[in-house]
């Protein structure tokens, strides 16, 4: 009998379940960061104790990233994923043990940065499992979407809730989002559709660390790994020193410069939504990473030579839409070029060089700025190094199954 393949609308239900754990991640990585003078004054601990509430997430990701991936694909997309909502949520509810003491609230940011490599790498997994080919992209696009939905409710609304209620309630309000998340992921969520979304993929050999030497022997996801290196690290380096570039380089105020950075996220937002969709639609992902990397070199060139808030905010737009949008590009080839059998794995290798990026390109980028007195070093490396993206992207392979 022949096997039937079909997709369910349940997929929206278990990918609107995974964006929302995934947002709170972040929501709880960053909502620390936007009172970290309310922390300061009401702890009474300085500023060099307070970041490590939010250092602790990107420490623990480079460390758990690729065991948390080889889990996921050893025990499936629920289970998986749902060790991350489970420590997710139970470690929001222990902020409020003691919400005045620093030691409980550093515990509980750790228990939650122990989570999130958990959730985060569950997106491709997702997609395999439950979307056909044709949407995967979408799907990815989607669950990207999620992580800059959950930055932007950090920033703006934290402050907003401890100034409009207080800092208890704040903590409380989280804190049932947290559990809530935990209990509608383990109760309604499933694994695997009930029947395949797709045909079977060939089943690769294994190897030692679940499969990551099979991957690393893939020439097409090694070149994935540079243009990912560079866009994520290019990204952490902007999202640091964005305001500043803009006011030492062009006289544009801090305030104006943080605009500037909203909109440029926000429109990273759009462009998870909108290019992953066109690609889905033309059956191409090539093209949307020579585009990302390309529009990254021109659009920093750019931030070097252009003057005027109007003209730096298109630029930002142009930037956001287009460079943020091929991570989920990224991410789609690299479960592609890998299978179901390693998504997991796969997205924990990227997400480590991401922040392998991070740590290497934003004090190098603080380091040229020092050593020369302007932003226009450490920009002219981030446009070499995109232009090194762009060419490694010619390199690179048509991953969709129905590319020429």
């Amino acid at each position: 009998m022949e096997q039937q393949y079909r997709v369910y609308r349940y997929r929206w239900v278990v990918l609107a379940i995974y964006m929302y754990v995934s947002a709170l991640t972040q929501l709880y990585w960053l909502n620390f960061a936007a009172i970290d003078t309310y922390i300061e004054d009401m702890l009474h601990i300085p500023a060099s104790s307070v970041q490590w509430l939010t250092l602790v997430f990107p420490l623990v990701q480079v460390i758990l990233t690729i065991p948390a991936g080889i889990i996921i694909d050893k025990i499936g997309f629920k289970w998986g994923v749902g060790i991350g909502a489970i420590l997710t949520g139970a470690f929001s509810l222990l902020r409020l043990a003691a919400p005045g003491s620093f030691d409980n609230l550093l515990i509980s940011q750790i228990g939650i940065s122990l989570g999130q490599p958990f959730v985060l790498n569950g997106v491709t997994k997702l997609a395999t499992e439950w979307f056909s080919p044709k949407e995967e992209g979408t799907a990815v696009g989607l669950g990207t979407l999620a992580v800059f939905i959950g930055m932007m409710v950090a920033l703006g609304a934290t402050p907003a809730l401890v100034e409009g209620l207080s800092y208890g309630s704040m903590l409380w309000i989280y804190a049932i989002a947290g559990i809530l998340g935990a209990l509608v992921f383990i109760l309604v969520v499933r694994s695997k559709p009930p029947t395949p979304s797709r045909a079977p993929e060939a089943d690769l050999s294994t190897s030692s660390w679940g499969g990551l030497g099979v991957i690393l022997r893939n020439r097409n996801f090694i070149l994935l790994g540079f243009v990912t290196f560079v866009g994520l690290g290019a990204f952490n380096g902007l999202a640091t020193w964005l305001e500043k570039i803009l006011h030492d380089l062009h006289n544009i105020p801090m305030t104006e410069g943080s605009t500037i950075s909203t909109v440029l996220i926000f429109a990273g937002m759009i462009g998870c939504i909108v290019i992953p969709l066109i690609s889905d639609k033309v059956r191409r992902r090539k093209p949307f990473l020579l585009i990302g990397t390309l529009a990254g070199a021109i659009c920093i060139t750019a931030l070097i030579l252009v003057r005027g808030y109007t003209a730096n905010m298109i630029n930002g737009i142009v930037l956001g839409f287009f460079l943020l949008s091929t991570f989920p590009i990224v991410l789609t080839m690299s479960a592609e070029v890998t299978g179901a059998q390693y998504a997991g794995v796969s997205v924990g290798y990227l997400q480590l060089l991401g922040n392998l990026a991070a740590v290497a390109i934003v004090p190098s980028m603080e380091a040229l700025e020092s050593s020369t007195g302007q932003f226009i070093a450490p920009l002219a490396m981030l446009v070499v190094l995109f232009v090194g993206a762009f060419l490694v992207s010619l390199w690179v392979k048509d991953t969709h199954p129905q590319a020429a």
